[in-house]
């Protein structure tokens, strides 16, 4: 036979105790969620960002936070026939600089880059189509507008998806992440 026993009122409180820290540290892991950077994993499919970042090497982005510095690696949302891509590239430009290429060389209000790039195919260069007149190892200078970063490819002569070269500055609001971390290889 069995028998029912009753909480008593020692019992009840350390429940009732219980069930509200679960629901403080739900509200809480919420609240953090929400407003935390977390990280995200992607992958890079091509060369266009070496020899910062490999083809084939997986990293962590984070959502960035205010304005976008001068060298970061950024997550750039880029648009195309109803689909969104986000694109790994190195901000080189921020408003009210003064950017030129020379025989791939970037500079940048007359000060040269900091940064390595790489052309692995000098015979490559060809006529910029798009905002910019010149070549691809050849242009500018160009001045940032308000709002805007100018965004390069570290291989300056990669045929894949498109820079600044090609597309101008980008709004900044395009930034959608900053590179964390490579975590493999």
């Amino acid at each position: 036979m069995a028998r029912s026993v009753k909480a008593g009122p020692a019992v009840r409180f350390r429940l009732v105790h219980l069930a509200l820290a679960l629901v403080a540290v739900g509200v809480a892991l919420y609240w953090v969620g929400s407003r935390a950077r977390l990280p995200s994993l992607y992958y890079m499919t091509g060369p266009s960002m070496e020899p910062a970042v490999g083809a084939g090497a997986l990293f962590l982005a984070v959502p960035p936070r205010g304005s976008p510095e001068r060298g970061d690696l950024v997550l750039v949302e880029l648009l195309l026939d109803d689909s969104s891509y986000h694109v790994l590239r190195r901000v080189v430009g921020l408003p009210g600089d003064t950017l030129a290429m020379r025989e791939g060389r970037l500079t940048i209000n007359r000060a040269a880059a900091p940064w390595p790039c790489r052309i692995l195919q000098p015979e490559a260069d060809r006529t910029l189509e798009g905002p910019l007149a010149g070549t691809l190892y050849n242009w500018g200078p160009v001045v940032v507008d308000s709002g805007a970063v100018f965004v390069l490819s570290d291989t300056r002569d990669m045929i894949g998806w498109p820079d600044s070269r090609f597309l101008g500055p980008l709004p900044a609001a395009r930034v959608v992440g900053r590179l964390w971390r490579v975590v493999w290889p």
